[in-house]
C-alpha cells in the first residue's frame, strides 16, 4: 500500500459533543486551516436539529462562510430528509448518512428504528440522484454499543448490504465507543472483506481505551485505504456516553510515516489546526465553567 485517504471529521464529529458553544467565526477559521492542509475530504457539519445538537445550530452559516478549495470534497451529515433539504440549500454536492447495527442506539441517535432509517433512505434516494450527490454512509456501533454491549458480525452484514444496494459510495465502519480491540477488528474485517472486498470501506476509530492506533495498523494490514480522524483528536458521540475523541489526524499521519505510506496532507498545517481548535475549546470551557 502506497497511499491512504484521510477524511477529516473534526468540524462535525469533533465539535458535536463539546458542550460550550464555539463561535461560528472560529469554526470557520478551523475549517479554513484544515483546507490549507491539503486534505481530500472535510466533513463540515451536520444539518441536525439544534434541539439535539446545539453546537451545530449554525451549520448553514458555517457552510456558507468557509473558503472552499475545488480540489477538496466538503461533506455534510444529514440525519433525515429535512437535513437533506437543508444540505441542498447550502449547495453541498456530497453528503453522509447514518446507519447502525443497534436498535437501541438508533432510537437514541435518530429517534427511529433501523428499519425506519432504511425507509427514510429509500425515500431520500431520488433527491440525491436528481442532484447528483455523492453519498457516504456511517455505520455506528459496529463492534460495540453503549446500550447493547458487544455486537455480532451477523448484525452488520445486512446493514452493509442495504447501504450498497441503495448506492452508497463509501461506508465508514465506526467504533463508536472505542472498545474495539485489534483482534475483534481483524475478525470482523476478515468477514467483511471476504464478502465485499476492501474498497468500499473506511475505518472510524475512537481512542477511549487506547486501542485506536493498533486498530489502524490492523486496518492497513487488511488493505483498508480510507480513515476518518480529527485534527487535535477532538470528538465523541453525544449518544455514546463515555466515548472520547476520534483518533487524531496527526496520529494517522505518524502511523503512515512509520510504514512509508503517503497521505498527501501537510502535517504541520494539521498540527496548527489541531492546536487552534483545542485552544478554542479550552477557552470556551473555562469561560463557561
Amino acid at each position: 500500500m502506497k497511499r491512504i485517504r484521510i477524511v477529516e471529521v473534526g468540524p462535525r464529529d469533533g465539535l458535536q459533543s463539546i458542550n460550550s458553544i464555539i463561535p461560528t467565526k472560529q469554526k470557520v477559521e478551523y475549517i479554513d486551516r484544515l483546507t490549507l492542509a491539503g486534505l481530500s475530504e472535510i466533513e463540515v457539519t451536520s444539518f441536525v436539529s439544534q434541539k439535539w445538537v446545539p453546537q451545530l445550530a449554525d451549520s448553514f452559516d458555517v457552510s456558507n462562510d468557509i473558503t472552499k478549495d475545488p480540489a477538496i470534497t466538503y461533506t455534510a451529515l444529514v440525519p433525515n430528509e429535512k437535513g437533506l433539504d437543508r444540505a441542498l440549500d447550502a449547495d453541498y454536492s456530497s453528503i453522509s448518512i447514518l446507519a447502525t447495527t443497534s436498535e437501541t442506539f438508533s432510537k437514541k441517535n435518530t429517534n427511529s428504528s433501523i428499519l425506519d432509517g432504511f425507509d427514510m433512505l429509500d425515500r431520500a434516494k431520488h433527491k440525491w440522484l436528481q442532484n447528483s450527490l455523492r453519498v457516504r454512509g456511517y455505520i455506528s456501533t459496529v463492534w460495540h454499543c453503549p446500550y447493547e454491549g458487544d455486537m455480532r458480525s451477523e448484525k452488520l452484514l445486512p446493514v452493509i448490504d442495504k447501504l450498497l444496494d441503495i448506492g452508497i459510495s463509501e461506508i465508514s465502519l465506526g467504533d463508536t465507543t472505542g472498545r474495539a480491540t485489534p483482534e475483534i477488528v481483524e475478525r470482523f474485517l476478515e468477514i467483511i472483506i471476504q464478502r465485499f472486498g476492501p474498497s468500499y470501506f473506511a475505518l472510524h476509530f475512537h481512542d477511549t481505551f487506547g486501542n485506536a492506533e493498533k486498530n489502524v495498523h490492523v486496518g492497513l494490514k487488511m488493505g483498508i485505504t480510507s480513515y476518518d480522524s480529527s485534527a487535535g483528536g477532538i470528538g465523541g458521540c453525544p449518544y455514546a456516553p463515555g466515548s472520547s475523541g476520534n483518533i487524531s489526524t496527526e496520529k494517522i499521519m505518524s502511523i503512515c510515516e512509520s510504514r512509508g505510506i503517503e497521505t498527501g496532507v501537510d502535517k504541520n498545517r494539521i498540527m496548527e489546526a489541531g492546536d487552534f481548535i483545542n485552544n478554542v475549546v479550552g477557552q470556551e470551557r473555562s469561560e463557561h465553567a
